[in-house]
């Protein structure tokens, strides 16, 4: 799960995580957060997310991360954008309107970078970390975040003693030990979707739940 391992999917085209839509469940839930336009959403691990689009599309600055600058070049190519680029700490800066995309590794993130952030959009982020780098991720967020940021998480939960990921398997109970003391934490849906996931279905399981979260500061 180091950065190579996502790098390597990549370059492969071995990215069945990468949705060909804008996520649903950002469309329907946003308005759940108390976000405004012109504020900034942060994409932890954000590929070449259509989300990314369609969150400028609203107003909205939009801050990623990705560790694959072929998922970066690709985005803006595909998006018609071109992009300004400059080094910013440990990373290479990618802007372009109202999206930023800092090339690098997450764990090198600090306050300065993150301190207009509002919102925390996390499809695809702690599904994608074994259970020991979603402690060090979601520690990491709780020392540079904004105190006011909210936190809109979607997971998946499954048996893995049949499959093991990624995308992994994570649970309510240890979404609320991860994110308790600092935060509340609110099932906005939830839902089996196995029924849509082939691909899961041929690798024995018979059960795959989705859930969505709102995670604000107490």
């Amino acid at each position: 799960m180091e950065i190579d391992f996502w790098q390597q999917r990549w370059d492969l085209d071995q990215t069945a995580f990468h949705l060909p839509t804008v996520n649903p469940y950002l469309v329907s839930f946003l308005k759940d957060f108390n976000t405004q336009p012109s504020s900034q959403i942060f994409i932890p691990l954000c590929g070449k997310s259509l989300d990314i689009t369609w969150l400028a599309s609203q107003q909205y600055a939009v801050l990623g991360v990705e560790c694959s600058n072929k998922a970066i070049k690709d985005f803006f190519h595909e998006q018609a954008l071109k992009p300004r680029k400059q080094k910013i700490t440990k990373f290479d800066s990618y802007h372009a309107n109202n999206i930023q995309i800092l090339q690098g590794d997450f764990f090198d993130l600090n306050e300065s970078l993150l301190n207009a952030v509002t919102l925390v959009y996390d499809r695809a982020s702690l599904i994608a970390l074994p259970v020991d780098m979603r402690k060090q991720y979601v520690a990491l967020l709780n020392q540079i975040l904004p105190d006011l940021a909210d936190i809109l998480l979607i997971t998946l939960e499954y048996d893995q003693n049949i499959m093991n990921g990624p995308p992994f398997s994570v649970s309510t109970s240890e979404v609320k030990q991860l994110f308790q003391g600092k935060y509340n934490i609110k099932i906005l849906h939830e839902q089996d979707v196995l029924k849509g996931h082939q691909k899961f279905k041929e690798r024995g399981l018979n059960k795959l739940v989705e859930r969505v979260y709102k995670i604000s500061l107490k």
